[in-house]
């Protein structure tokens, strides 16, 4: 685990993923096809200590992960401005682990099952609505790091 400079900020690695869990979105941090370093906001879902999100079969985020699948994801909820003291209120979260794509169907039908409970937890048809796009491509983050921060 990474030291936090502000230990008095820091979480347990419970609250950490409770503070991951619980975010609308995550920034998925990796080193670009290109050399260079590339982000991008994903809507995602954890099951146990893996996170699972959804794209296109092709583009640079993918040739990204399949050159280099080391990863972080950084979230942040409940955020909060406090002008008149100069400073911002939040909770979030960051955690590292290695990306792969989800072959199986089964797996890949868990990990999108996941994503609409999380996002559309009220509609009975996340089933009938994955089974409409076959060619997604699912992908797992198998998290080996993980760390919280509260600033209230």
């Amino acid at each position: 685990m990474r030291k936090m400079r502000r230990s008095d900020r820091e979480t347990t690695v419970e609250k950490a993923w409770e503070i991951l869990e619980n975010a609308e979105f995550m920034t998925l941090s990796m080193m670009g096809a290109e050399g260079v370093p590339y982000g991008v906001t994903l809507s995602f879902a954890r099951v146990g200590s893996a996170l699972y999100f959804h794209c296109a079969n092709t583009g640079y985020k993918l040739d990204s992960l399949r050159k280099n699948p080391a990863v972080c994801v950084n979230a942040v909820r409940q955020q909060a401005t406090r002008a008149e003291e100069f400073t911002v209120a939040f909770e979030s979260a960051v955690a590292f682990g290695k990306a792969a794509e989800v072959t199986q169907q089964e797996e890949k039908v868990q990990g999108l099952l996941a994503i609409c409970k999380k996002y559309a937890p009220e509609n009975a048809g996340a089933a009938a609505y994955i089974a409409q796009y076959p060619q997604v491509s699912v992908w797992r983050i198998d998290v080996t790091d993980i760390s919280g921060k509260i600033h209230d």
